[in-house]
């Protein structure tokens, strides 16, 4: 029987042959063919400026194959941002730590919503992004997850001839209780139209656009970071779809726990290497000093391992004095299948200097296009672990594992104002205001806004005066 065919007769038994319009996108490197030619390019819709990977097709999963995951913030993060910029950030992974284990969640999703997205009207008009908002989007990219939006229409691939371009259309949006195809995220209905930009170098893509004009597209979390695009459906063309200023996430919605959900499930089987340092050990306790139980003993590297069934996240401490991370070892119980089927486990542990997620803040360059500062990186997927002959003779495209240490860097260039050549030359007349970072939710509360020591006064006094 097929490790795919496995994996469906598996879920469709936990969820009892329910029926579902949900959907999630799998992230990895971008995907090759059986030659080891990777098709996903510019041309079909791909590596576009600020992409970190493509999506997947089912069985080419990356994941995170330890249990406790660390994070931490740098100095340069901790200089910007300060101690609320650090509670944020915490926020966004409480969020996280807070979902059950994969295996007891309910077969539909129910207790999930559809959409999470909520607007605060002032920091809208101020021009600010949620800090917390952004960094979950990051959070749910960097554990193998894409916009399922984004991909439930791809090109696969495009052949121009003489008098006429051929596509070939595929889906790459999986219903995570059928595990079949879907045009269906949240509940939304998608279709798509082909779009060819210019000029060179020319990118094409499929994209997507609701069936119901007053639905509400775009929920996932995961799509927030992604910068895709899309059919407005009143008319006028192409409109941006992340998350936009003034727009915070209260969690995860039914779709995304659907994509974590099937990465981490204890049915779901791949043949995985343990990350490179992860040395033997005799015992101890999961979370410890550095050295303590330490052994020569040797640990089975490359082995079937099923899902970890729940991420935990922890806060790697900075010293106090001048920003370095104090030293800890991480204690791992590892689950893997033997040669004759059993199942066996293994202790081993880590020896971390740096932390496994870390938040940074910089200077990130402009746009090449509207010359606007960019305002997040994070790693992309070239450095994850691909397994994919591991497990398939010709799929070298995955699954994989994803390997630390994930850097995320926020900009630290502040507000600024959007001018263009011709019209929109002066303060007064620009072409937009951003308001940087900032921290707010669905209360009456005055948003918060960064560096530390900035104020929100002196926000409103900047726009004021662009706007005389």
């Amino acid at each position: 029987m097929s490790r795919l065919l496995k994996k469906i007769l598996g879920t469709l038994a936990l969820a009892g042959g329910a029926l579902s319009v949900s959907a999630f996108s799998l992230l990895g490197p971008f995907a090759q063919d059986y030659t080891g030619t990777i098709w996903q390019t510019l041309d079909t819709g791909y590596q576009l400026p600020g992409a970190i990977g493509g999506p997947m097709d089912l069985t080419e999963e990356y994941r995170w194959n330890i249990r406790t995951i660390t994070y931490g913030f740098d100095k340069s993060f901790l200089d910007y941002f300060g101690v609320r910029g650090v509670q944020e950030v915490n926020k966004a992974f409480a969020i996280l730590n807070a979902l059950p284990a994969a295996s007891k969640m309910s077969p539909t999703l129910a207790e999930f919503p559809l959409n999470t997205r909520r607007v605060n009207f002032q920091a809208a008009n101020l021009g600010i992004i949620d800090l917390k908002s952004f960094v979950l989007g990051t959070l749910v990219e960097e554990m193998g997850l894409a916009s399922p939006e984004r991909y439930v229409w791809t090109l696969r691939g495009r052949v121009p001839l003489a008098f006429t371009t051929n596509y070939s259309v595929i889906m790459r949006n999986w219903d995570p209780v059928t595990m079949v195809p879907t045009p269906y995220v949240n509940g939304v209905l998608y279709t798509y139209r082909i779009f060819e930009f210019g000029p060179a170098p020319r990118y094409n893509d499929a994209v997507e656009s609701v069936v119901d004009p007053l639905a509400i597209p775009f929920t996932s979390v995961a799509s927030s970071i992604d910068g895709i695009i899309a059919i407005n459906p009143l008319g006028g063309g192409l409109i941006g779809t992340s998350l936009s200023t003034g727009q915070f996430y209260t969690g995860l919605t039914r779709d995304d726990v659907g994509g974590l959900r099937y990465l981490f499930n204890k049915k779901n089987f791949n043949y995985e290497n343990l990350l490179t340092n992860a040395v033997g050990t005799s015992g101890g306790s999961p979370w410890s000093n550095p050295g303590a139980g330490a052994s020569s003993s040797n640990v089975v590297g490359a082995a079937l391992r099923p899902g970890i069934e729940k991420a935990v996240f922890k806060q790697m401490r900075n010293d106090s004095f001048i920003g370095n991370f104090i030293p800890q070892t991480n204690r791992y119980t590892d689950t893997f299948l033997t040669n004759n089927g059993h199942t066996a486990t293994q202790r081993y542990q880590r020896v971390l200097t740096t932390p496994d997620i870390l938040f940074a803040a910089a200077d990130l360059g402009i746009d090449l296009v509207d010359a606007t500062p960019v305002w997040l990186r994070r790693s992309d997927t070239s450095g994850w672990a691909n397994n994919g002959l591991l497990n398939s003779f010709q799929d070298p495209s995955g699954p994989g594992v994803i390997t630390p240490t994930i850097l995320i860097s926020l900009s630290n260039t502040g507000p600024y104002i959007a001018n263009q050549f011709p019209g929109f030359m002066d303060q007064a007349n620009n072409s937009g205001i951003f308001g940087g970072w900032g921290s707010f939710d669905g209360t009456t509360n005055t948003p918060i806004v960064y560096p530390n020591s900035a104020s929100i006064e002196q926000l409103e006094n900047m726009i004021l005066n662009a706007a005389r």
